[in-house]
C-alpha cells in the first residue's frame, strides 16, 4: 500500500535504521518529484519507489559501500536478508526484493550488528544511481537485466535479456565503475513487492 507520508527518522532513506517500526512494515512510498530540477537531472522521470521492510539475516554479512540487493525470506514480503542463500527459496534467484538503502558510504559507522534486525527502506522502483554492482557479470553492460543470485552476500547477476529465466529486479543502466552502476528498478521485483 502506498503511504502519502512516511517517517524517515534520520531525514535520509540511506541512513535510516529503526530499532522499532516507525512506519507500517511493507508500506510503499515515493517522494514527490523536484519540480524545479532541470530536465537533464538523472532519474527525474523515473522517481524512486521505496518499501519499508525488516532486515533480518542469520549470516549477517558486513554492509557494503552502496545500496545493495536483498532477498525476501518469507511470504510476508516484509522481511529481507542480504544473503541470497537465506531467501525464501533460491531457485533462479527469484526472491530478489530490491536494494536496501543503508550503506557504509552514507553511514560510515554502519556495522552488520546495527543493520541486522532493523527496519529500513529499500528501493524497488525508479532509477537508483550508484547501486552495488552485480557480483556475477556474465553480460555486464547497460541494458541487460539484473536478476537474483542463489548464493552470496549482496549478490545479483546481470544477464542478457534473452537469457533471463527468473524474476528480474531491473536493468543495468550504466557501465560498472568502482563496483557500482546505475540501475533502473521496477521489473518483476516491483510487482512482487
Amino acid at each position: 500500500m502506498y503511504q502519502p507520508y512516511v517517517r524517515i527518522t534520520s531525514g535520509n532513506v540511506q541512513t535510516t535504521l529503526d530499532s522499532v517500526a516507525k512506519n507500517p512494515v511493507g508500506s510503499i512510498y515515493s517522494p514527490p518529484a523536484n519540480l524545479g530540477a532541470p530536465l537533464s537531472t538523472k532519474g527525474l522521470g523515473a522517481q524512486p519507489v521505496y518499501k519499508y521492510v525488516y532486515y533480518n539475516s542469520t549470516a549477517n554479512p558486513a554492509p557494503v559501500a552502496a545500496p545493495a540487493p536483498v532477498y525476501y525470506t518469507d511470504e510476508s514480503f516484509t522481511t529481507v536478508s542480504g544473503n541470497a542463500a537465506e531467501a525464501y527459496f533460491t531457485t533462479l534467484g527469484a526472491c530478489i526484493a530490491g536494494y536496501i538503502m543503508p550503506n557504509t558510504t552514507a553511514l560510515s559507522t554502519l556495522t552488520a550488528a546495527q543493520l541486522n534486525q532493523s527496519y529500513l527502506f529499500m528501493q524497488i522502483g525508479g532509477l537508483l544511481v550508484g547501486a552495488y554492482a552485480p557480483t556475477t557479470t556474465t553480460a555486464a553492460a547497460p541494458g541487460n537485466a539484473i536478476v537474483g543470485s542463489t548464493t552470496g552476500n549482496w549478490a545479483s547477476t546481470v544477464l542478457t535479456v534473452a537469457a533471463v529465466a527468473g524474476r528480474s529486479a531491473g536493468w543495468q543502466w550504466t557501465a560498472i565503475a568502482s563496483s557500482t552502476c546505475d540501475v533502473l528498478l521496477g521489473a518483476d521485483a516491483f510487482w512482487g513487492s
